[in-house]
C-alpha cells in the first residue's frame, strides 16, 4: 500500500514537472518580434485626396440642384401673392387662394428645413467613407512595407507653425497640449505620401 501511494506520488510530480516544461517550452517558440512603427498624418491624406474632391463636387451639385428648386418655389409664392392682392379680400376664390398659398408657404419651409439636414447627413456619411477608405489604404501600404504598427500624426500649431494658426485663447492652448501625443517622428517611417498614392489609384480604377 504504501508503495503504491510513493508510486503514484511520483508520477504525479512527473506529470507535474513535464507539463511546466511543455508550456514553457511553447512560450519561447513565439517570442514576439519588435515592432515595426510608421507615421501617416490622416488630415493630409483627407485634404489632398481625389475622393474627397469628388465628393465635394458631387455634394455641391446636389446643393445647387435643390438651391434653384427652393429658388423656383419661392418665386411660384411670389406670383401668388401678387394674384391674390388683385382679388377682393371677401370672395370665396380668394379665400382658396389664400388657402393654397399658405400651404405652399408652409411646404417651402419644410423643404428648406428637410434639404439642409438631408445635405448634412450626406456630407458627414461622405467624410466616414472617405476615412474608411484612407483607414483601407493605411493597413495595405503598412502591410507591404512591414509596418505593423501604424499612429497617426496630428499636426497642430506648436510643431507646424507655418501651416498651423496660433491658438486664440488659452482653452485651445491646454487642449492642443493635452491631446498631442505624437511628440517625435523620423520622416523616414512617415508614410503619408504612399497612402495617397495608393487611395488616389484606387479612385482612378473605378
Amino acid at each position: 500500500m504504501k508503495k503504491n501511494l510513493i508510486i503514484a506520488v511520483c508520477l504525479a510530480a512527473l506529470f507535474v514537472l513535464a507539463f511546466c516544461v511543455a508550456n514553457s517550452g511553447g512560450a519561447k517558440e513565439k517570442p514576439l518580434p519588435a515592432p515595426r512603427i510608421a507615421i501617416v498624418s490622416v488630415r493630409d491624406v483627407f485634404d489632398n485626396c481625389t475622393l474627397k474632391v469628388t465628393t465635394e463636387k458631387e455634394l455641391a451639385a446636389e446643393g445647387e440642384s435643390r438651391y434653384a428648386d427652393i429658388k423656383k418655389m419661392e418665386s411660384d409664392i411670389e406670383s401668388e401673392k401678387n394674384a391674390i392682392s388683385k382679388l377682393k379680400e371677401d370672395s370665396a376664390e380668394y379665400m382658396v387662394s389664400l388657402k393654397s398659398l399658405m400651404m405652399k408657404q408652409s411646404q417651402l419651409e419644410a423643404e428648406k428645413e428637410f434639404y439642409q439636414q438631408d445635405l448634412t447627413v450626406k456630407e458627414m456619411r461622405s467624410k466616414e467613407k472617405i476615412y474608411r477608405k484612407i483607414l483601407e489604404s493605411i493597413a495595405e501600404v503598412a502591410k507591404e512595407k512591414g509596418y505593423n504598427m501604424v499612429i497617426n500624426r496630428d499636426d497642430n500649431y506648436l510643431n507646424q507653425p507655418e501651416t498651423s494658426p496660433p491658438a486664440q485663447n488659452p482653452t485651445d492652448l491646454i487642449l492642443t497640449t493635452r491631446t498631442h501625443k505624437l511628440l517625435y517622428f523620423d520622416k523616414e517611417y512617415d508614410m503619408t505620401q504612399d497612402v495617397l498614392v495608393n487611395l488616389n489609384n484606387k479612385a482612378l480604377q473605378k
